[in-house]
């Protein structure tokens, strides 16, 4: 069993999106400001390889980063 986290989970049954294992696992407002998704940047950097070069830069300042903490099982 796989567990993946879940982006938007706080609007509609429709909008809810499972994590893609292949991007960064921080959770940013699309544009309208509206929904949260997943950051569509590459991962590979900071904390278990799981952010993309930006968000892993802001948590080595200290500043926090907004990541999901509920998961599904697959």
């Amino acid at each position: 069993m796989t567990k993946l986290r879940v982006y938007d989970s706080g609007s509609s049954v429709a909008r809810k999106v499972l994590e893609d294992k292949r991007l960064c696992i921080a959770e940013v407002l699309d544009y309208s400001g509206w929904h949260y998704l997943q950051c569509r940047r590459k991962r590979g950097y900071g904390p278990n390889g799981e952010y993309c070069k930006q968000h892993a830069l802001i948590i080595a300042q200290g500043r926090h980063v907004n990541v999901p903490f509920k998961e599904r099982e697959l």
